[in-house]
Protein backbone atom coordinates (compact mmCIF):
# COMPACT_ATOMS: atom_id res chain seq x y z
CA UNK A 1 0.00 0.00 0.00
CA UNK A 2 1.05 3.04 -1.22
CA UNK A 3 1.00 6.28 1.75
CA UNK A 4 1.54 9.69 1.08
CA UNK A 5 4.58 11.71 2.41
CA UNK A 6 5.13 15.18 3.44
CA UNK A 7 7.47 17.32 0.94
CA UNK A 8 9.63 17.67 3.80
CA UNK A 9 10.27 13.79 4.29
CA UNK A 10 11.32 13.63 0.62
CA UNK A 11 13.74 16.53 0.55
CA UNK A 12 15.10 14.68 3.66
CA UNK A 13 15.55 11.62 2.11
CA UNK A 14 16.88 13.28 -1.31
CA UNK A 15 19.35 15.55 0.85
CA UNK A 16 20.47 12.89 3.53
CA UNK A 17 21.57 10.50 0.83
CA UNK A 18 23.32 13.28 -1.15
CA UNK A 19 25.29 14.44 1.95
CA UNK A 20 25.82 10.78 3.06
CA UNK A 21 27.47 10.06 -0.18
CA UNK A 22 29.03 13.28 -0.22
CA UNK A 23 31.03 12.50 2.98
CA UNK A 24 32.10 9.00 2.36
CA UNK A 25 32.85 10.13 -1.41
CA UNK A 26 35.35 12.95 0.51
CA UNK A 27 37.81 10.44 1.37
CA UNK A 28 37.92 8.10 -1.68
CA UNK A 29 39.07 11.51 -3.99
CA UNK A 30 41.03 12.83 -1.27
CA UNK A 31 43.46 9.86 -0.65
CA UNK A 32 45.92 11.13 -3.54
CA UNK A 33 46.17 14.10 -1.64
CA UNK A 34 46.23 12.64 2.08
CA UNK A 35 48.59 9.97 1.20
CA UNK A 36 51.84 11.73 1.57
CA UNK A 37 50.06 13.75 4.73
CA UNK A 38 49.45 10.49 6.57
CA UNK A 39 51.99 8.30 4.73
CA UNK A 40 55.11 10.63 4.36
CA UNK A 41 57.53 8.18 5.12
CA UNK A 42 56.45 5.59 2.53
CA UNK A 43 57.70 5.72 -1.36
CA UNK A 44 54.63 7.39 -3.31
CA UNK A 45 52.59 4.10 -4.30
CA UNK A 46 52.74 2.07 -1.55
CA UNK A 47 51.31 5.42 0.50
CA UNK A 48 48.61 5.54 -1.85
CA UNK A 49 47.62 1.84 -1.28
CA UNK A 50 47.68 2.23 2.37
CA UNK A 51 45.30 4.99 1.91
CA UNK A 52 43.20 3.29 -0.39
CA UNK A 53 43.06 0.12 2.08
CA UNK A 54 42.05 2.49 4.63
CA UNK A 55 38.44 2.62 2.78
CA UNK A 56 37.73 -0.75 3.05
CA UNK A 57 38.99 -0.74 7.21
CA UNK A 58 36.67 1.78 7.80
CA UNK A 59 34.13 -0.09 6.87
CA UNK A 60 34.39 -2.79 9.02
CA UNK A 61 31.74 -1.61 10.94
CA UNK A 62 29.41 -1.07 8.60
CA UNK A 63 27.56 -4.56 8.63
CA UNK A 64 26.57 -3.40 12.94
CA UNK A 65 25.38 -0.24 11.85
CA UNK A 66 23.14 -1.50 9.24
CA UNK A 67 21.88 -4.46 11.42
CA UNK A 68 21.66 -1.32 14.60
CA UNK A 69 20.01 1.07 12.45
CA UNK A 70 18.04 -1.42 10.25
CA UNK A 71 16.45 -2.87 13.13
CA UNK A 72 15.44 0.70 14.41
CA UNK A 73 14.19 1.51 11.41
CA UNK A 74 11.73 -1.61 11.08
CA UNK A 75 10.49 -1.20 14.88
CA UNK A 76 10.59 2.62 15.21
CA UNK A 77 10.16 3.32 11.77
CA UNK A 78 12.63 4.65 9.06
CA UNK A 79 12.33 8.59 9.89
CA UNK A 80 13.83 7.91 13.26
CA UNK A 81 16.38 5.80 12.05
CA UNK A 82 17.58 8.71 10.18
CA UNK A 83 17.14 11.25 12.13
CA UNK A 84 19.40 9.16 14.54
CA UNK A 85 22.29 8.49 11.38
CA UNK A 86 22.01 12.34 9.85
CA UNK A 87 23.07 13.73 13.11
CA UNK A 88 25.92 11.37 13.68
CA UNK A 89 27.18 11.55 10.91
CA UNK A 90 27.46 15.58 10.89
CA UNK A 91 29.28 15.34 14.71
CA UNK A 92 31.78 12.48 13.06
CA UNK A 93 32.31 15.04 9.82
CA UNK A 94 33.13 17.66 12.40
CA UNK A 95 35.64 15.32 14.13
CA UNK A 96 37.41 14.38 10.27
CA UNK A 97 37.71 17.96 9.91
CA UNK A 98 39.76 18.75 13.07
CA UNK A 99 42.26 15.12 12.48
CA UNK A 100 45.92 15.83 12.71
CA UNK A 101 48.25 14.99 10.05
CA UNK A 102 51.55 13.03 10.57
CA UNK A 103 53.59 16.10 10.80
CA UNK A 104 51.72 17.16 13.81
CA UNK A 105 50.95 13.30 15.70
CA UNK A 106 52.88 10.99 14.21
CA UNK A 107 51.69 7.62 13.55
CA UNK A 108 48.70 8.04 15.74
CA UNK A 109 47.16 10.50 12.63
CA UNK A 110 46.40 7.32 10.73
CA UNK A 111 45.00 5.56 13.52
CA UNK A 112 42.95 9.21 14.23
CA UNK A 113 41.60 9.12 10.32
CA UNK A 114 40.59 4.86 10.79
CA UNK A 115 38.45 5.69 13.97
CA UNK A 116 36.53 8.71 12.16
CA UNK A 117 35.95 6.02 8.96
CA UNK A 118 34.73 3.84 11.37
CA UNK A 119 32.09 5.62 13.02
CA UNK A 120 31.25 7.68 9.64
CA UNK A 121 30.80 3.98 8.11
CA UNK A 122 28.92 2.84 11.21
CA UNK A 123 26.58 5.70 11.00
CA UNK A 124 25.63 5.68 7.01
CA UNK A 125 25.40 2.12 6.82
CA UNK A 126 21.19 2.75 7.44
CA UNK A 127 21.20 6.54 5.86
CA UNK A 128 21.01 5.39 2.18
CA UNK A 129 19.05 2.09 2.26
CA UNK A 130 16.61 3.94 5.03
CA UNK A 131 15.83 7.03 2.61
CA UNK A 132 15.60 4.79 -0.19
CA UNK A 133 12.98 2.76 1.43
CA UNK A 134 11.16 5.91 2.46
CA UNK A 135 10.78 7.00 -1.00
CA UNK A 136 10.26 3.13 -2.82
CA UNK A 137 7.27 2.35 -0.07
CA UNK A 138 5.60 5.41 -0.94
CA UNK A 139 5.44 5.05 -4.74
CA UNK A 140 3.55 3.23 -7.43
CA UNK A 141 5.10 -0.52 -8.69
CA UNK A 142 5.45 0.95 -12.06
CA UNK A 143 7.05 4.24 -11.12
CA UNK A 144 9.47 2.37 -8.74
CA UNK A 145 12.64 1.79 -11.50
CA UNK A 146 12.46 5.79 -12.25
CA UNK A 147 12.25 6.52 -8.45
CA UNK A 148 15.15 4.05 -7.65
CA UNK A 149 17.23 5.92 -10.60
CA UNK A 150 16.28 9.41 -9.43
CA UNK A 151 17.31 8.27 -6.24
CA UNK A 152 20.73 7.31 -7.85
CA UNK A 153 21.01 10.51 -9.10
CA UNK A 154 21.28 12.80 -5.55
CA UNK A 155 23.92 9.85 -4.93
CA UNK A 156 25.53 10.91 -7.88
CA UNK A 157 25.00 14.53 -7.04
CA UNK A 158 26.78 13.86 -3.75
CA UNK A 159 29.70 12.13 -4.88
CA UNK A 160 29.74 15.45 -7.35
CA UNK A 161 30.33 18.08 -5.09
CA UNK A 162 32.72 15.90 -3.29
CA UNK A 163 34.71 16.02 -6.53
CA UNK A 164 34.19 19.61 -7.37
CA UNK A 165 35.14 20.58 -3.85
CA UNK A 166 38.56 18.16 -4.39
CA UNK A 167 39.21 20.06 -7.92
CA UNK A 168 38.29 23.57 -6.41
CA UNK A 169 41.16 23.14 -3.91
CA UNK A 170 43.22 21.82 -6.57
CA UNK A 171 43.02 24.92 -8.81
CA UNK A 172 43.65 27.36 -5.75
CA UNK A 173 46.47 25.15 -5.18
CA UNK A 174 45.36 24.19 -0.99
CA UNK A 175 44.89 20.60 -0.91
CA UNK A 176 47.53 20.44 2.22
CA UNK A 177 44.91 22.09 4.32
CA UNK A 178 41.80 22.67 1.99
CA UNK A 179 40.81 19.44 2.63
CA UNK A 180 39.23 20.36 6.00
CA UNK A 181 37.04 22.92 4.45
CA UNK A 182 35.31 20.35 2.79
CA UNK A 183 34.37 18.45 5.36
CA UNK A 184 33.21 21.56 7.68
CA UNK A 185 30.36 21.80 4.75
CA UNK A 186 29.63 18.18 5.06
CA UNK A 187 29.35 18.56 8.94
CA UNK A 188 27.36 21.99 8.78
CA UNK A 189 24.77 21.13 6.26
CA UNK A 190 24.12 17.60 7.66
CA UNK A 191 23.46 19.47 10.56
CA UNK A 192 21.18 21.52 9.29
CA UNK A 193 19.50 18.75 7.84
CA UNK A 194 18.93 16.45 11.08
CA UNK A 195 17.55 20.04 12.97
CA UNK A 196 14.61 19.24 9.88
CA UNK A 197 13.91 16.25 9.90
CA UNK A 198 13.49 16.42 13.35
CA UNK A 199 10.07 17.57 12.52
CA UNK A 200 9.35 14.81 10.81
CA UNK A 201 10.31 11.57 13.72
CA UNK A 202 7.18 10.33 14.59
CA UNK A 203 8.01 6.71 16.62
CA UNK A 204 5.82 3.64 15.54
CA UNK A 205 4.54 1.34 17.69
CA UNK A 206 6.85 -1.61 18.10
CA UNK A 207 6.66 -4.53 16.13
CA UNK A 208 7.36 -8.64 17.15
CA UNK A 209 11.02 -9.01 16.74
CA UNK A 210 12.02 -12.81 18.10
CA UNK A 211 15.70 -11.96 17.67
CA UNK A 212 18.24 -10.05 15.61
CA UNK A 213 19.64 -12.80 13.35
CA UNK A 214 16.24 -14.38 12.95
CA UNK A 215 15.13 -12.42 9.54
CA UNK A 216 18.34 -12.77 8.45
CA UNK A 217 18.59 -16.30 8.64
CA UNK A 218 14.67 -16.45 6.88
CA UNK A 219 15.88 -14.26 4.20
CA UNK A 220 19.25 -15.51 3.65
CA UNK A 221 19.10 -16.30 -0.14
CA UNK A 222 17.60 -12.67 -0.53
CA UNK A 223 20.37 -11.46 1.68
CA UNK A 224 23.43 -12.82 -0.25
CA UNK A 225 21.85 -11.39 -3.42
CA UNK A 226 21.51 -8.33 -2.08
CA UNK A 227 25.09 -8.22 -0.80
CA UNK A 228 26.49 -9.35 -4.00
CA UNK A 229 24.21 -6.87 -6.48
CA UNK A 230 25.20 -4.11 -3.99
CA UNK A 231 28.47 -5.17 -3.52
CA UNK A 232 29.05 -4.94 -7.50
CA UNK A 233 28.14 -1.78 -7.83
CA UNK A 234 30.03 -0.65 -5.35
CA UNK A 235 33.19 -1.78 -7.02
CA UNK A 236 31.79 -0.43 -9.91
CA UNK A 237 32.20 2.97 -8.16
CA UNK A 238 35.38 2.09 -6.67
CA UNK A 239 36.75 1.29 -9.97
CA UNK A 240 35.79 3.87 -12.43
CA UNK A 241 35.66 6.98 -10.24
CA UNK A 242 37.93 6.15 -6.97
CA UNK A 243 40.81 4.06 -8.70
CA UNK A 244 41.37 5.97 -12.10
CA UNK A 245 42.48 9.00 -10.27
CA UNK A 246 45.43 7.56 -8.56
CA UNK A 247 46.16 4.88 -10.80
CA UNK A 248 45.94 6.97 -14.45
CA UNK A 249 48.45 9.09 -13.56
CA UNK A 250 51.00 6.29 -12.85
CA UNK A 251 50.47 5.10 -16.58
CA UNK A 252 50.00 8.27 -18.38
CA UNK A 253 51.61 12.08 -18.39
CA UNK A 254 48.65 12.95 -16.65
CA UNK A 255 47.96 14.51 -13.68
CA UNK A 256 46.27 13.84 -10.34
CA UNK A 257 44.79 17.06 -10.51
CA UNK A 258 43.66 16.24 -14.24
CA UNK A 259 42.09 12.86 -13.59
CA UNK A 260 40.22 14.98 -10.46
CA UNK A 261 38.94 17.37 -13.14
CA UNK A 262 37.74 14.51 -15.56
CA UNK A 263 36.16 13.12 -12.35
CA UNK A 264 33.60 15.98 -11.96
CA UNK A 265 32.52 16.09 -15.73
CA UNK A 266 32.24 12.28 -15.58
CA UNK A 267 29.92 12.17 -12.95
CA UNK A 268 27.66 14.92 -14.87
CA UNK A 269 27.39 12.15 -17.42
CA UNK A 270 26.66 9.69 -14.66
CA UNK A 271 23.94 11.71 -12.84
CA UNK A 272 22.55 12.33 -16.86
CA UNK A 273 22.68 8.49 -18.09
CA UNK A 274 21.24 7.37 -14.74
CA UNK A 275 16.95 8.28 -15.50
CA UNK A 276 17.90 6.74 -19.01
CA UNK A 277 18.64 3.47 -17.94
CA UNK A 278 16.23 3.56 -14.75
CA UNK A 279 13.08 4.10 -17.49
CA UNK A 280 14.93 1.13 -19.56
CA UNK A 281 14.74 -1.28 -16.73
CA UNK A 282 10.74 -0.09 -16.29
CA UNK A 283 10.35 -0.88 -20.36
CA UNK A 284 12.06 -4.00 -21.10
CA UNK A 285 12.86 -5.45 -16.94
CA UNK A 286 15.52 -4.80 -14.26
CA UNK A 287 17.19 -7.83 -13.57
CA UNK A 288 17.86 -7.80 -17.36
CA UNK A 289 19.42 -4.05 -17.60
CA UNK A 290 21.45 -5.71 -14.64
CA UNK A 291 22.93 -8.56 -15.75
CA UNK A 292 23.57 -6.57 -19.47
CA UNK A 293 25.67 -4.48 -17.35
CA UNK A 294 27.59 -7.07 -15.41
CA UNK A 295 28.55 -9.43 -18.70
CA UNK A 296 29.82 -5.93 -20.35
CA UNK A 297 32.09 -5.63 -17.45
CA UNK A 298 33.50 -9.03 -17.53
CA UNK A 299 33.53 -8.98 -21.64
CA UNK A 300 34.93 -5.22 -21.27
CA UNK A 301 37.22 -4.85 -18.35
CA UNK A 302 40.40 -6.17 -20.08
CA UNK A 303 40.47 -4.83 -23.06
CA UNK A 304 39.62 -1.31 -21.87
CA UNK A 305 42.27 -1.36 -19.28
CA UNK A 306 44.61 -2.08 -22.07
CA UNK A 307 43.37 1.02 -23.97
CA UNK A 308 44.91 3.41 -20.49
CA UNK A 309 48.79 2.93 -20.51
CA UNK A 310 50.24 5.67 -22.16
CA UNK A 311 47.23 6.91 -23.64
CA UNK A 312 46.41 10.48 -25.04
CA UNK A 313 43.33 12.07 -23.21
CA UNK A 314 40.52 10.97 -25.54
CA UNK A 315 41.63 7.82 -24.97
CA UNK A 316 41.34 8.20 -21.25
CA UNK A 317 37.93 9.97 -21.41
CA UNK A 318 36.57 7.00 -23.58
CA UNK A 319 37.75 4.47 -21.04
CA UNK A 320 36.59 6.38 -17.90
CA UNK A 321 32.94 7.07 -19.83
CA UNK A 322 32.63 3.43 -20.37
CA UNK A 323 33.09 2.49 -17.34
CA UNK A 324 30.86 4.58 -15.83
CA UNK A 325 27.93 3.96 -17.46
CA UNK A 326 28.46 0.31 -17.20
CA UNK A 327 28.20 1.19 -13.83
CA UNK A 328 25.17 3.44 -14.14
CA UNK A 329 23.10 0.95 -16.08
CA UNK A 330 23.66 -1.48 -13.07
CA UNK A 331 22.97 0.75 -10.12
CA UNK A 332 19.64 2.77 -11.54
CA UNK A 333 17.23 -0.23 -10.85
CA UNK A 334 19.20 -1.62 -8.13
CA UNK A 335 17.35 -0.18 -5.40
CA UNK A 336 13.98 -0.72 -6.57
CA UNK A 337 15.70 -4.77 -7.65
CA UNK A 338 16.83 -5.16 -3.59
CA UNK A 339 13.12 -3.24 -2.66
CA UNK A 340 11.17 -6.65 -4.09
CA UNK A 341 13.53 -9.52 -2.68
CA UNK A 342 12.36 -9.10 1.37
CA UNK A 343 8.48 -8.28 2.92
CA UNK A 344 8.15 -4.87 4.35
CA UNK A 345 8.60 -6.27 8.40
CA UNK A 346 12.47 -6.82 7.42
CA UNK A 347 13.01 -4.77 4.38
CA UNK A 348 15.04 -2.32 6.18
CA UNK A 349 17.13 -4.92 8.21
CA UNK A 350 18.18 -7.10 5.33
CA UNK A 351 18.96 -4.76 3.07
CA UNK A 352 20.78 -2.36 4.73
CA UNK A 353 22.75 -5.25 6.16
CA UNK A 354 23.17 -6.49 2.95
CA UNK A 355 24.20 -3.93 1.06
CA UNK A 356 27.04 -3.00 3.73
CA UNK A 357 28.49 -6.39 3.70
CA UNK A 358 28.26 -6.65 0.41
CA UNK A 359 30.03 -2.97 -0.24
CA UNK A 360 32.29 -4.22 2.75
CA UNK A 361 33.51 -7.49 1.36
CA UNK A 362 33.03 -6.63 -2.64
CA UNK A 363 32.93 -3.21 -3.21
CA UNK A 364 35.37 -1.41 -1.05
CA UNK A 365 38.62 -3.76 -1.37
CA UNK A 366 38.65 -3.19 -4.77
CA UNK A 367 40.64 -0.08 -5.50
CA UNK A 368 43.53 -1.17 -3.27
CA UNK A 369 43.77 -4.67 -4.13
CA UNK A 370 43.45 -3.70 -8.14
CA UNK A 371 46.37 -1.47 -7.36
CA UNK A 372 48.26 -4.04 -5.01
CA UNK A 373 47.58 -6.48 -8.24
CA UNK A 374 49.41 -4.02 -10.58
CA UNK A 375 52.22 -3.15 -8.33
CA UNK A 376 52.76 -6.85 -7.98
CA UNK A 377 52.66 -7.76 -12.09
CA UNK A 378 53.58 -4.23 -13.32
CA UNK A 379 51.12 -5.20 -15.82
CA UNK A 380 48.23 -2.63 -16.67
CA UNK A 381 45.56 -5.46 -17.71
CA UNK A 382 45.98 -6.61 -13.97
CA UNK A 383 44.21 -3.86 -12.49
CA UNK A 384 40.81 -5.62 -13.88
CA UNK A 385 40.74 -8.96 -12.67
CA UNK A 386 39.10 -8.69 -9.26
CA UNK A 387 36.40 -6.46 -11.22
CA UNK A 388 35.75 -9.10 -14.44
CA UNK A 389 35.52 -12.09 -11.52
CA UNK A 390 32.90 -9.97 -9.51
CA UNK A 391 31.18 -9.24 -12.30
CA UNK A 392 31.09 -12.64 -13.77
CA UNK A 393 29.83 -14.04 -10.46
CA UNK A 394 27.06 -11.32 -10.43
CA UNK A 395 26.09 -12.02 -13.83
CA UNK A 396 25.56 -15.29 -13.02
CA UNK A 397 23.48 -14.95 -9.67
CA UNK A 398 21.10 -12.42 -10.83
CA UNK A 399 20.41 -14.29 -13.73
CA UNK A 400 19.12 -17.42 -11.96
CA UNK A 401 17.55 -15.91 -9.23
CA UNK A 402 13.79 -15.86 -8.41
CA UNK A 403 12.02 -13.93 -5.79
CA UNK A 404 10.41 -16.54 -3.65
CA UNK A 405 6.58 -16.98 -3.82
CA UNK A 406 5.57 -16.46 -0.34
CA UNK A 407 7.31 -13.14 -0.13
CA UNK A 408 5.92 -12.17 -3.58
CA UNK A 409 2.58 -12.42 -2.29
CA UNK A 410 3.57 -10.88 1.33
CA UNK A 411 4.67 -7.46 -1.12
CA UNK A 412 1.57 -7.89 -2.79
CA UNK A 413 -0.62 -7.14 1.01
CA UNK A 414 1.68 -5.06 2.50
Amino acid sequence: MVNAISRLQKVCAWGGNLLEHYDVALFGFLSPFLAPLIFPDKEPITALILTYAMIPLGKLARPLGALVFGVIGDRYGRAFALYLTLGGMGVVSLCIAASPTYAQVGVIAPMLFCVGRIFQNFLGAGTSTGNALLLLENSLEHRRDLVSSFYNCSTIAGIFFASLGVVTLCYFDICSWGWRLLYLVGALTALCGWMMRKQEVVLLQKTSLRSLLHPCWVHRKALLLVMLGMGFSSANYMMSLVLMNGFVPLVTVFSKEKMMSLNTWLLILDCCAMPFFGYLASRIGRKQVMVGSALGVALLAIPLCVCLEGASLSVVIAVRSCFVLLGVAFAAPCHAWSYGLVPAQHRYTILSLGSALGSQLFGSPAAAFSLWCFKTTLEVPSIALYWLGLAAATSFALAFSKVPKEEVFQLQKA
